[in-house]
């Protein structure tokens, strides 16, 4: 089936955000739907941005600002940082870093989640928002046509590796292949070994986001968490830290 889209990239927090809806909503309700998503991202950054001084976490991390103080959205983060910091056995540690918490790894995909609301409030139901590879999709491209997420390979950046098809919900990706060795183990203060790339699907894209990067922190040792009932309606995706093994997981 040939589709055509309306598109609108917004460029923030060092990435892209790429949303897209098929053609045949209302372009003014859409070019709305838009700027207002926008304003939420500008906000987001202004919040959550650890390179800004003035940002929340960026005075959480100076001890100039106490959670108890924060903001709504900042404590919501921060405690559900914490929650998955413990579900996933500290493979996701936003506190394990150099100068204090950076919640970057949840943030960004938290984020693209929220944004659905301004496109399902002026009936825009058919909707895909990849804010820098952190995908939320809503209602497929028709009611029988899913959307297709495609995950690259890690080694060929041309090559497509996996392809996931999704009505609702949300794949968050994660590896060493286009940044290199950035993500730490948090436990031990080194590069990551566990997988050169993840990836996981699931209902909510902040928690997919988060749970992606603490499988390439422990690849196939992340036996020992993701079974959790928390993530029951997640699944799992990795490349082995060598060779060209991919293994998933589901809970059944």
């Amino acid at each position: 089936m040939n589709t055509s889209f309306e598109f609108h990239n917004i460029e923030i927090w060092g990435t892209v955000i790429s949303i897209q809806t098929p053609k045949g909503v209302s372009k003014i309700d859409f070019a709305a739907a838009c700027e207002r998503a926008e304003d939420f991202y500008h906000d987001i950054d202004q919040k959550f941005s650890t390179f800004k001084p003035n940002s929340e976490v960026s005075r959480l991390r100076s001890n100039a600002l106490s959670i108890s103080d924060a903001s709504a959205e900042v404590k919501l983060v921060w405690n559900k940082c914490l929650e998955l910091r413990e579900l996933t056995q500290r493979a996701f540690d936003p506190w394990a870093v150099s100068d204090g918490f950076d919640p970057s790894g949840f943030v960004k995909g938290w984020a693209a989640q929220e944004s659905l609301r301004f496109f399902t409030e002026l009936g825009i139901n058919h909707i895909q928002i990849n804010a820098g590879g952190d995908v939320v999709v809503r209602g497929g491209v028709d009611e029988k046509t899913p959307w297709h997420i495609g995950i690259r390979h890690p080694d060929q950046a041309a090559e497509i590796a996996k392809v996931f098809e999704l009505f609702d919900g949300a794949v968050a990706s994660s590896g060493t292949y286009e940044r290199g060795a950035h993500i730490i183990d948090p436990r031990v203060g080194v590069p990551a070994v566990g997988a050169r790339a993840a990836t996981v699907v699931g209902p909510d894209a902040g928690i997919a986001d988060a749970l992606a990067t603490a499988l390439v922190v422990d690849g196939r040792d992340s036996v020992n968490w993701m079974g959790a009932e928390e993530f029951r309606n997640y699944i799992f995706w990795a490349v082995d830290k060598r060779g060209d093994n991919a293994w998933s997981y589901k809970r059944p």
